[in-house]
């Protein structure tokens, strides 16, 4: 084996590694966002296509993840102006239940009697940062390092916006009840 295929045999390990690393987060994000099994390995499919074609300029990027996760977004974004995502009456996922009791140990108030669509387009309504940290901490359940490092931040900064995140939760379902 030549220095040539030894350099691109090694760019195909660590390319691989990388992408099982950030895959699970990539997956689960994709589907608590699109709400469709298909769609959301599509777009994960389509985002570890995009890592690959820029693999090399990745690479040389201070956090790679953090370029990687701007993909995944973008192939999100993607997916949603193809097809047109409608609310279903399914079962409650078992996130809901996690962001739930995340708003209501926060914020030490009663839980929202509104459905977990209620919940789920109380969730859309955050801020991008402050989405992508819920669903990242209480839905994918990753340790705050690594939510740091896809939104280029602190573990500090993770923590804040994830407690003002719950209180906004907070504040938009309380007004709902008000509502009922």
């Amino acid at each position: 084996m030549n220095e040539s295929d030894r350099m691109v045999r090694g760019l195909r390990v660590t390319f691989d590694a990388f992408c099982e690393t950030h895959e699970r987060a990539w997956s689960g994000f994709a589907l608590a966002r699109l709400r469709e099994e298909g769609m959301a390995r599509e777009v994960v499919a389509r985002t570890r296509e995009r890592v690959q074609l820029r693999w090399g300029w990745l690479m040389r990027q201070a956090v790679p993840a953090l370029h990687a996760w701007g993909f995944l977004k973008e192939e999100i974004v993607a997916a949603l102006a193809e097809h047109q995502v409608s609310a279903d009456t399914a079962p409650a996922p078992d996130w809901v239940e996690s962001v739930r009791g995340a708003t209501v140990r926060a914020l030490d108030l009663a839980e929202s009697h509104g459905s977990h669509e209620e919940l789920y387009a109380a969730i859309r309504r955050l801020s991008e940062r402050r989405h992508d940290v819920i669903v990242l901490r209480y839905v994918l359940n990753l340790p705050d390092a690594n939510i740091a490092d896809y939104l280029n931040t602190t573990e500090t900064t993770v923590r804040s916006t994830a407690s003002q995140a719950l209180n906004r939760l907070a504040r938009i379902l309380d007004g709902r009840q008000g509502e009922m």
